[in-house]
């Protein structure tokens, strides 16, 4: 049984874990609260700035597919003036060709009239010289003949004057069908060369909101980027009482938050700063990264990224299960000031 002075001893230890362990979470509290409004109010800041991203986005789409109408009507109208140009073209060969005819038809009728013309009333005389009654009636067969040659010239003198004068009617409405065509193509050529600007705009826009974004989540402090790639899942397990073999780092309050993805996964830097090997024997292969506002401690990696200067992104390891523990995941705990751990949680929400 032990003494007196072992049992005040005892009693006096049990006393000040017991202090020890009801000061921690005043403190965890403390370190959030001082941040709480500051954190509130970027929180809707940031809403807002995203509400703004959403809806350029959808004039971003509207956008594209206007540009998209207008790309779609633009080949269209080239197609089918490729084809309409085409057909004036036949069209002129096939004028060219019904003219040299009505030129070579006309002046046969021409010689026709001439030569009817000449012969006057020989074609009587013609008649009245026949010898016998079949001699004149073959010379009116032959008359007769001589007339039906002229009508079937004359008609198509007429025919081929009215296919001219169709073909060189189709041949100015395709013309003029030709210079809509053209003013369409130019309009709507302006119009996508317009809309394409205003997108150029649009999207210049929506990466300077992006940019406003990451500034205003870094002003929150601390992180810029999610530190564990995706996909993954983050368990809000700060402050939670562990309970662990003395082999296995004793029984003790969780300091940061378990990061839970498969092996392998990057680990990022979430702000610039200097990474440093901190292995140790309960976390295994670690990495602390050093920045502005304090540090981060990523435990249980499988293996080393860059270490030294980094920049906000760069991998500093990767996910595993070195150390104490059986399951793939980044313990990760946030410093400030490199003083006590933070909860973290509802900073990483904001980037993860």
């Amino acid at each position: 049984m032990p003494s007196p002075p072992a049992r005040a001893r005892k009693f006096a230890a049990v006393m000040t874990a017991a202090l020890l362990l009801a000061a921690l979470p005043v403190v965890s509290a403390f370190g959030q609260s001082s941040s709480e409004d500051e954190l509130k109010e970027n929180k809707k800041a940031l809403h807002e700035t995203k509400e703004r991203i959403r809806a350029r986005n959808q004039r971003l789409k509207r956008n594209q597919r206007q540009m998209n109408q207008l790309a779609t009507r633009i080949v269209r109208t080239e197609a089918q003036l490729v084809k309409a140009l085409r057909h004036k073209d036949n069209l002129g060969q096939d004028i060219l060709t019904l003219e040299l005819q009505m030129l070579s038809l006309q002046a046969k009728l021409d010689q026709r009239i001439r030569e009817a013309y000449m012969l006057g009333g020989a074609s009587v005389l013609y008649l009245l010289t026949a010898t016998s009654a079949a001699e004149a009636a073959a010379r009116i067969s032959f008359l007769d003949e001589m007339n039906r040659r002229d009508a079937v010239l004359a008609a198509k003198v007429e025919e081929t004057g009215e296919r001219i004068a169709r073909a060189r009617s189709e041949f100015a409405r395709t013309s003029y069908a030709i210079d809509l065509g053209l003013q369409r193509l130019a309009a709507d050529r302006k119009a996508l060369r317009e809309k394409m600007a205003e997108t150029r705009k649009l999207i210049a826009r929506l990466n300077v909101q992006v940019e406003d974004i990451q500034v205003e989540i870094s002003r929150i402090r601390p992180f810029g980027v999610c530190p564990v790639d995706g996909p993954h899942a983050i368990g809000d397990g700060f402050g939670i009482w562990v309970k662990r073999p003395k082999n296995q780092g004793g029984n003790h309050i969780h300091q940061g938050n378990d990061i839970i993805a498969p092996m392998g996964t990057p680990i990022r830097a979430p702000f610039d700063g200097v990474a440093v090997n901190a292995a140790n024997k309960i976390g295994g292969k670690a990495v602390k990264v050093y920045g502005e506002f304090g540090y981060v401690y990523n435990a249980h990696m499988s293996a080393y990224g860059k270490l030294g200067e980094v920049e906000k992104g760069d991998v500093v390891g990767y996910v595993g299960a070195t150390g104490n523990t059986s399951a793939s995941h980044d313990h990760f705990e946030w410093h400030p000031n490199n003083g006590k751990a933070v909860d973290p949680y509802d900073f990483l929400m904001l980037v993860c």
